[in-house]
């Protein structure tokens, strides 16, 4: 079975355009506000935002529902099936609601576990953009389970093209009403961005005839099953709140400006990753689910290997050009008074990170759509409450020791540990499904990737240090090292005949015929 290369190119196109647009984004906040005490700020508000939808688990939910949505959709029709989501999205809502009313109640309380090391008037700070932003959760979660419901009826685009206008958006208030004396360009940025994301939702889903219900009861989804589910999701988001707030207090510790610097590497790692990995995963959980109903384990197996390889190729695909030359663009980008030399590197060297990462996030997302959809998903998340528990104890040692080098190793070793629970979940219960990468097909997208890195490193004995160059000269020696890497890289996988690369070869040759 092939991949569905159509849907998986169209998200990866508007994806790519939405990381650009972040880029400028996030350069402009870096030119603006740098490493500031009010950018750190609005970002530790970031997070307590994020912590409410986590209690919520808006994610986890969905993975578990969509299952069931396609199921009642078969067997009760499609309005059947959209009540569920509903009545979900009435529970959720008023959780969201309830969270963040109690977090604006506890003043500084909440905050001071957070980031115990920023001072009294950051922290202040933070509850007072809180107190604006904070109301927007409930808003952001109704949004995600409409999203959920777009892409189980196989509507791919739509909310990737709403980003772009907000990003679009986000960038124009920056430019004209940005300063770095306060944070309202970011809150403003902000609010625009949720709620157009949210209307635009609710446009799209008027479009396939959704038709919300208030109800709290529902037939296709009994309570009983719902607190089934948030028993476990609910045990899930304590552990992922205890490594949030580890994380974030060993890093809060760390000197000033490390608080920021791993938020810009984030913010880019995650734009990254939702453009290359999420559309895989996102268009394989649809067909994974379809080839359930027919019962195929063999097709399933195939498919799940397809997958893996492809995910291989693309994690390489992203970090050997930028290994070549990330560091350069960011120079370009974001060097300055306010994000020194010191800055640029350990933000380069922490997304070098990330992406290496990859090689583990890939078959995570894979084996978690599909573990998700065999296996009782409960079970999953009370084995990832286990592994954040561990993941949080090791990370604060880690950090506390080795300072911001115990930052970077952390992202590796939660990521890999992440990935170990649905791979061996699957191998435990349900092995018939268990798709392996094909080693042959691994080994070819191994050999191009060392070729790339060989080229690359010949390369480097021309250029001096990156800190030496202007922005203009630092950009194309930059631009001329990325391009360079992924040419070799991409034409070595096809010289090799790597599978998936020579397919997509040959279907844009026959576009352009």
């Amino acid at each position: 079975m092939s991949l569905d290369y159509r849907n998986i190119g169209v998200l990866f196109s508007l994806n790519t355009l939405n990381i650009i647009l972040n880029v400028a984004v996030s350069t402009l906040t870096v030119y603006i506000f740098g490493t500031s005490a009010q950018v750190e700020a609005f970002f530790a508000a970031s997070l307590l935002g994020t912590a409410v939808s986590r209690f919520v688990n808006t994610g986890q939910l969905i993975e578990i529902v969509v299952s069931r949505y396609h199921r009642v959709k078969q067997e009760a029709g499609k309005n059947a099936a959209m009540s569920i989501i509903a009545t979900l999205c009435n529970y959720m809502t008023g959780i969201a609601l309830l969270l963040t009313l109690v977090f604006v109640a506890s003043g500084t309380g909440i905050i001071n576990l957070l980031v115990p090391g920023f001072t009294e008037e950051t922290k202040w700070g933070i509850w007072q953009i809180y107190c604006i932003t904070g109301f927007l959760m409930p808003i952001q979660i109704a949004t995600n389970l409409f999203q959920g419901l777009l892409n189980a009826e196989n509507i791919y685009g739509k909310v990737e093209f709403t980003n772009t206008i907000s990003l679009i958006t986000n960038i124009l208030i920056l430019v004209v009403w940005g300063t770095s004396e306060n944070v309202t360009s970011l809150i403003l940025g902000l609010f625009i961005s949720v709620l157009a994301q949210f209307f635009t939702t609710i446009y799209y889903l008027r479009q396939i005839g959704y038709q919300h219900s208030w109800l709290l009861r529902n037939p296709y989804f009994p309570l009983r099953d719902l607190v089934r589910t948030l028993s476990a999701t609910s045990t899930y988001m304590v552990s992922v709140q205890l490594y949030i707030f580890l994380f974030n207090a060993a890093l809060s510790l760390l000197p000033p400006g490390s608080f920021a610097i791993y938020r810009y590497a984030e913010i880019i790692y995650g734009k990254v990753a939702s453009v290359f990995m999420l559309p895989i995963s996102t268009v394989f959980f649809n067909e994974i689910n379809r080839l359930l109903n027919q019962n195929n384990g063999q097709s399933i197996k195939a498919f799940v290997s397809k997958n893996l390889n492809f995910s291989f190729f693309i994690g390489f695909m992203i970090l050997l050009p930028f290994w070549a030359g990330g560091k350069y663009l960011l120079w370009t980008l974001w060097g300055g008074a306010k994000f020194n030399s010191h800055d640029v590197t350990a933000v380069y060297e922490l997304l070098c990170i990330f992406f290496l990462s990859m090689i583990w996030s890939g078959p995570y997302m894979i084996y978690r759509k599909l573990a998700v959809s065999v296996v009782r998903p409960e079970i999953l998340y009370y084995y990832w409450s286990v592994i954040h528990v561990i993941s949080a104890l090791i990370g604060y040692a880690t950090i506390r020791t080795l300072g911001f080098n115990g930052v970077m190793l952390q992202v590796f070793v939660h990521n890999f540990l992440m990935s170990l629970v649905p791979i061996l979940t699957v191998w435990y219960w349900k092995r018939v499904y268990l798709g392996l990468y094909e080693l042959r097909e691994i080994a070819k997208i191994t050999l191009a990737l060392l070729v790339g890195t060989g080229v690359v490193w010949s390369l480097n004995n021309y250029w001096g240090e990156v800190f030496d160059y202007d922005k203009i000269k630092s950009f194309f020696v930059g631009f001329l090292l990325i391009t360079v890497a992924s040419f070799v890289y991409i034409g070595s996988n096809l010289l090799l005949k790597v599978h998936d690369i020579k397919l997509i070869s040959s279907k844009i040759s026959n576009r352009i015929k």
